[in-house]
């Protein structure tokens, strides 16, 4: 062969390494050999406009929700999770941090144990309390939520259909730093029929003053009411609530992304509650409530759903206090959302909601009202 041809030869397979490698897809390796890495992650973004006393009163485009989360195997029973948030476009730190050990490393079957900082397992709103999973835009009213280090175990109840969810947490959502006493978290549920879930959970704070001496808040919110009246000197928190569920699936969580070549024709939910935080100090009165929802969501076309949901919180004894997004201190807050959606693609939906918050026993009723459009979308 010439020197040209050959030329020619070792150019063009050099052309056809090029091509080959232009079309092959980047990957992630992890360090370890067999171990494997999943990167996922979910964004809303949409433009929120509210009444005079909201948070969006001259209309925004906002980012309320953006999480990057990160899986690692390194073996077949060992699971390291972490996720970043990055609502508003920030780095808000990680609100995921824990590792599974699926099976109790082989000791027992079907169980697990989690440890690290992970989201407390009471209720089921909770699961998906976000603009993208949610079946609506906003959450309820009470809104039951939050993040703790701890230990949890999960698994079934052998010999019955029930499923357990049980942690010791620091109490705060701290790392390396917990008050007085420890936070309990607790919630047992099943699925007796087909297409019904049921639970109940509860959760007991301990006392929250840290070794400081000052008073902390609790890790599991409810209504946003996170800080302590003035002058309290320790703080209790204890709630429970039960859940059904229709067409929600075995576990009670579906999301509404993504979305299903088959959806089921609706969907129902209701949830009823109650909290009570105790204080000690002078002059400082316990504060005790309740709350209650409930939702629903309709498929009336393969691609467009209509959804609502009706809820509520209540302060006991006429008490009063900024409630969700009040900035004034009221006895009551309702929260009536409608809305819509389509699914632009199977991982990506666009939203639309129409909110009316009203209050009671306030010295003024607060304009909260909302409306708000955007598009949600995992990858």
């Amino acid at each position: 062969m010439s020197p040209i041809r050959l030329f020619i030869a070792c150019l063009a397979i050099a052309l056809c390494v090029a091509v080959a490698q232009a079309e092959t897809p980047v990957t992630v390796q992890a360090a370890t050999k067999g171990a494997l890495i999943k990167i996922d992650g979910r964004l809303f973004v949409g433009l929120f406009s509210t009444g005079e006393d909201g948070a969006y009163p001259n209309r925004a485009l906002d980012i309320p929700d953006a999480k990057l989360r990160f899986t690692f195997m390194p073996s077949e029973n060992v699971i390291i999770v972490t996720r970043f948030s990055n609502n508003k476009a920030a780095q808000n730190g990680f609100d995921y941090f824990y590792l599974d050990l699926k099976d109790w490393g082989g000791a027992a079957p079907g169980h697990l144990l989690r440890l690290g900082k992970q989201k407390i397992d009471i209720g089921e709103e909770t699961w998906t309390d976000n603009p993208v999973e949610n079946i609506l835009i906003t959450n309820s009213a009470a809104a039951i939520g939050g993040y703790d280090v701890g230990a949890g175990f999960r698994g079934p109840i052998p010999g019955t259909p029930v499923n357990y969810s049980l942690a010791v947490l620091n109490a705060t959502g701290e790392v390396g730093a917990s008050p007085r006493g420890l936070a309990v978290a607790g919630k047992l549920a099943a699925s007796p029929i087909k297409n019904l879930y049921l639970s109940a959970g509860m959760y007991q704070s301990g006392d929250l003053v840290k070794a400081d001496g000052t008073v902390g808040a609790p890790a599991l919110k409810v209504a946003n009411l996170k800080t302590a009246p003035a002058g309290a000197t320790s703080w209790e928190r204890a709630l429970w609530e039960v859940d059904a569920r229709w067409n929600y699936g075995a576990t009670g969580v579906k999301s509404t992304i993504p979305s299903s070549d088959s959806p089921v024709p609706f969907q129902l939910a209701a949830a009823i509650g109650q909290f009570k935080d105790d204080f000690t100090g002078i002059g400082v009165t316990d504060r005790e409530g309740q709350y209650w929802y409930v939702e629903g969501l309709y498929n009336a076309a393969k691609k467009v759903y209509l959804a609502a949901r009706l809820s509520e919180v209540t302060m006991d004894n006429g008490a009063i206090a900024k409630l969700d997004n009040s900035q004034v201190e009221v006895n009551e807050y309702r929260r009536v959302s409608i809305g819509a959606g389509y699914h632009l693609t199977p991982l990506t939906d666009i939203k639309l909601e129409v909110t009316k918050n009203t209050t009671d026993g306030g010295a003024s009723e607060p304009n909260l009202d909302q409306i708000a459009i955007g598009v949600a979308t995992k990858f």
